[in-house]
């Protein structure tokens, strides 16, 4: 428990800087002539009669954000010793009562789409490590400065989760234009849950009195894992240590088809007059039941403990031992045979987007994210190329997470059969990782060995027999494609 206690402010800082989650594709989700913004709308189709993803590169998405802050805005140079150093001090005032902090990384192997008549067909497989953590600001206070600042009040833990999971998806899609202005389509998703952390709630926070700088804790909460773990007890039954199992069987763990859930993804378009087309999607609509390698730690009690004087330092060695005695007795396994469920974060995308000519159209995309009890917002503005055979591209302006500049930019390239999709909500980020609190890349390559165009097919009432120009604008009619 001893070490439990010495790894809170690491893990503390853990939860802030690096990963918790949100897979947006803001960008990619206007760049309807691209075949892979059918992963974010399922009502988008391919002209061409198929595509196959190359089988390993077919699409990687990888994301992060951290509403709390940017790690150069608490990172300093120390020139007497050359070296950087963390000043949480300067990173503690920026945060709210509750921050967000997420990552998602994404790997879709295998990837088909095809047409049957007039539908449009599309099979993935992907595996998907997600998580999503919220952070009260009492707790990153408590972790960094001890108990000090609290003398006589209560740091409140209220709100502190940590969340994450990782899963296979088997995902079918169809897309189907109904009518001259409504296209409408879904993705019907099978689960496989791998592993799992999940926290329910936190509730209670700790006090310090401020005559005898006695602590009195009051903490309900509750920690929920399927994952191949060891938990080591001490003779009085309380956890003593958690460690991975040894000689874990990876194979098995990748295979393990225990842990069964099913989601749903719908989406839109609507063409609303001859350059104006509205779009919508709500993805990750599911939930995940794990039934393997279960774990389950509660703590729902009071524990007091009292000081010795006013000189007792929170961080000093004994006390953070004596301490430790004291709490080890309010944390218990608590045996679990029946499981939990954890359920997806929806993501909600709106799109406008507006002719501007033959080969630009204006957009705009709100998006919002639902992490449990809290909500991720982001707003983007983009230009966006269509009516090119070989090259789709995009140019995007991005708010999300209190970072207000975020340039992105999306590419769609046709190299002969080979088609190359690369896409960033925050391109220039990646010039200076330190600066970003929100990142996120999306490539892949698909295969196209011909192209019969579907529009080239039919031909358009009222035009002599004269085909369309490649689905995208009639110049009979005037009538042009988002």
């Amino acid at each position: 428990m001893k070490r439990i206690l010495n790894a809170i402010p690491a893990l503390v800082l853990l939860l802030l800087t690096s990963n918790l989650a949100a897979q947006q594709n803001l960008t990619l989700f206007l760049m309807h002539d691209v075949p892979q913004a059918n992963y974010v709308n399922p009502a988008v189709a391919y002209d061409c009669d198929w595509i196959i993803g190359v089988p390993g590169l077919s699409s990687v998405h990888v994301n992060y954000n951290n509403s709390a802050f940017a790690p150069n805005e608490g990172l300093r140079y120390d020139s007497s010793t050359d070296s950087l150093y963390l000043n949480f001090n300067e990173v503690i005032t920026q945060l709210n009562n509750t921050e967000i902090v997420a990552s998602t990384a994404h790997y879709t192997p295998l990837y088909a789409g095809f047409w049957v008549k007039d539908y449009w067909l599309s099979l993935a497989v992907s595996e998907k490590v997600t998580s999503f953590n919220t952070v009260p600001k009492a707790a990153a206070e408590l972790a960094w400065y001890g108990n000090t600042p609290f003398v006589g009040r209560e740091a409140s833990l209220a709100g502190l989760r940590a969340n994450g999971y990782h899963f296979r998806e088997y995902a079918l899609g169809l897309a189907h234009q109904i009518s001259e202005k409504w296209s409408v389509g879904i993705h019907a998703k099978l689960l496989f849950g791998k592993g799992s952390v999940y926290t329910p709630n936190t509730k209670g926070g700790i006090s310090t009195n401020a005559l005898n700088f006695g602590l009195t804790g009051i903490l309900d909460t509750e920690v929920r894992v399927s994952f191949p773990i060891e938990v080591e007890l001490d003779e009085e039954g309380y956890v003593n240590n958690i460690e991975l199992q040894e000689d874990v069987d990876w194979m098995q763990y990748m295979m393990n088809r225990k842990n069964l859930g099913a989601a749903f993804d719908l989406g839109f378009i609507y063409q609303y007059d001859e350059a104006t087309t509205f779009s919508g999607s709500l993805l990750n609509v599911g939930l995940i039941g794990w039934k393997a390698e279960l774990n389950t730690f509660v703590s729902d009690g009071v524990f007091e403990f009292t000081g010795t004087d006013s000189s007792t330092e929170f961080n000093s060695g004994d006390y953070i031992q004596e301490l430790a005695d004291s709490l080890r007795h309010q944390f218990l396994p608590k045996p679990d045979n029946n499981g939990f469920t954890t359920n997806l974060a929806p993501e909600l995308y709106l799109g406008l987007t507006r002719t501007l000519n033959q080969h630009l159209n204006a957009g705009a995309v709100f998006y919002s994210k639902f992490l449990r009890n809290k909500v991720m917002p982001a707003f983007t503005l983009s230009a966006n190329t269509y009516n090119y055979k070989k090259l789709n591209a995009s140019i995007s302006y991005t708010a999300i997470n209190g970072d207000y500049f975020n340039i992105g930019a999306g590419l769609g390239l046709k190299l002969g059969m080979f088609h190359l999709h690369a896409t960033a909500d925050n391109a220039l980020g990646f010039l200076k990782l330190e600066n970003q609190r929100n990142l996120n890349l999306r490539f892949g390559m698909s295969i196209v060995p011909s192209c019969t165009e579907r529009s080239k097919k039919k031909k358009s009432p009222g035009n002599k027999g004269i085909s369309a120009m490649p689905c995208y604008h009639n110049p009979y009619k005037k009538e042009s494609r988002r």
